[in-house]
């Protein structure tokens, strides 16, 4: 059988230089992450730190993205709000399995 499918919401902008976005899924639920502008840029390729080209990094490594917030299924059973390190990024696609590379 397949695994479930997830899906990520659109990304809120927050005050402070954040992306706020929720990964759900059948069986899975919810959960809620934050990605830091400079994480999108150090590890997403986004060129600075402009709403734009933070919103364009997640849209074009969404694929990535899932797979980073696939690893904590029910750790974030809490309902807290998980933020995203590189080293979260990195560990999810250790051969680049990524736009652009």
């Amino acid at each position: 059988m397949d695994q479930p499918r997830m899906s990520l919401t659109a990304p809120l902008l927050v005050a402070d230089s954040t992306l706020w976005f929720s990964a759900y899924g059948f069986g899975w639920g919810y959960s809620a992450f934050a990605l830091p502008f400079e994480v999108a840029c150090e590890e997403l390729g986004a060129r600075n730190e402009t709403v734009q080209q933070v919103r364009l990094a997640f849209e074009l490594n969404k694929r990535r993205i899932l797979k980073t917030v696939q690893r904590y299924g029910a750790a974030s059973a809490t309902g807290e709000r998980i933020t995203l390190s590189v080293a979260d990024l990195r560990r999810a696609t250790p051969e680049f399995d990524y736009f652009g590379a």
